[in-house]
């Protein structure tokens, strides 16, 4: 008999074997008939994929931890956590960790089990939650993700799914000279805040975390580089003598040499002064690694300089986030003659066509053309 309880449960276990390759585990249930009822599923289960040619299988929970995990190392890590939990229906209190329930797909389901219908629901229940677009694409990504490079490792996987299109908010975000100004203002270390110095008031500690936040900002606002790249790049990608920045952007795996501005060559001289020996990377962390995603005394520095009031949210169409930095760099480079292709290629986006948001910000020549074509027609 294939079934027997161990002495230390009280459910029943499988064991068979198949061409010679042992199979073993619990049933996950006492009742005797019900774990014949799964036995023989499990058999038949490995009979197709041995002798039928039949791919595994995998549930969606452990489809979705094989892929987060691969990317372990990654700055994102966390937030893809977070996302994985949510598609499996549950979140983490955080402060006591415990689980949350949440809409989501069945985690225990078969991946190949997904269909159009599931993702359809999935996005109605999201919306229901007054989730922005982008979120919802952020979920919907991983799902499809996950079932590509499942399909890569030889997993089953439904082919066949319909994803949705979801509109965005057409409008890009990105910082004026005035608001640039006012974050920098609302980040700077010497920044009167009632009425006492920060300098005066706060630990040394603190004082060279409120560095890093402007020192960061000025970097990302300068090169246009994503978070993540800025974040964890080394001093061994930095060259003061030249000026330059050698760049490696893991997304699209590839690498770039960018020029400092002058604004940022005169900070990174400053830290290169205060760099401790055998530091590693220009923005560490209180453990001596590279900073990773800490974004959150940004975010309130954000705040303070009321970049995200709710009139200004209307008005601009959109909140300030950390990519909003990289917008503005691109908004500047734009306004000020420097093609679309050339942006491309500073932005290091794998595809041309990425750049074509900022086209609207090019100085319209055609307008300036129909002016004067105008003022001539009314002057005569």
């Amino acid at each position: 008999m294939s079934l027997h309880k161990p002495k230390n449960s009280s459910r029943w276990h499988y064991q068979f074997q198949v061409n010679g390759k042992r199979y073993t585990g619990t049933t996950g249930t006492a009742n005797k008939t019900k774990a014949l009822q799964v036995e023989r599923e499990v058999r038949n289960k490995v009979h197709g994929q041995v002798f039928l040619g039949e791919a595994e299988t995998i549930t969606l929970e452990d489809a979705l931890q094989k892929y987060v995990d691969a990317r372990r190392s990654a700055s994102y890590y966390k937030g893809m956590q977070g996302v994985a939990r949510k598609i499996c229906g549950y979140k983490l209190h955080p402060k006591t960790q415990q689980k949350i329930a949440c809409y989501g797909l069945p985690g225990t389901n078969d991946l190949h089990e997904i269909q159009t219908r599931d993702i359809e629901r999935l996005v109605h229940a999201r919306k229901s939650e007054r989730l922005s677009a982008a979120t919802i694409k952020h979920e919907i990504a991983l799902i499809r993700s996950t079932i590509n490079e499942m399909a890569r490792l030889g997993y089953r996987v439904n082919k066949d799914i319909n994803y949705p299109m979801l509109k965005t908010n057409s409008r890009l975000r990105y910082l004026d000279s005035d608001e640039e100004s006012a974050l920098l203002c609302a980040l700077d270390v010497n920044t009167l805040r009632s009425g006492i110095k920060r300098s005066e008031a706060w630990s040394g500690e603190m004082q060279r975390n409120l560095q890093d936040n402007y020192d960061l900002v000025i970097f990302l606002l300068d090169t246009g580089c994503r978070y993540s790249e800025a974040a964890n790049i080394p001093w061994s990608a930095i060259n003061m003598e030249e000026g330059t920045i050698g760049l490696y952007r893991s997304k699209v795996g590839n690498e770039d040499v960018l020029y400092m501005s002058n604004r940022l060559r005169s900070v990174m001289e400053r830290r290169l002064k205060v760099r401790l020996d055998g530091s590693r990377f220009v923005f560490e962390n209180r453990n001596g690694k590279a900073r990773g995603y800490a974004v959150q005394a940004i975010r309130k520095a954000i705040d303070r300089a009321g970049l995200n009031r709710p009139d200004i949210i209307l008005e601009k169409g959109g909140k300030v986030t950390i990519h909003t930095l990289r917008h503005s760099f691109a908004s500047k480079m734009v306004k000020n003659g420097v093609s679309l292709f050339q942006v491309s290629v500073l932005l290091g986006h794998s595809d041309s066509k990425m750049t074509q948001r900022y086209a609207h910000l090019a100085p319209n020549d055609a307008s300036r053309l129909a002016v004067k074509v105008l003022d001539g027609l009314q002057g005569a």
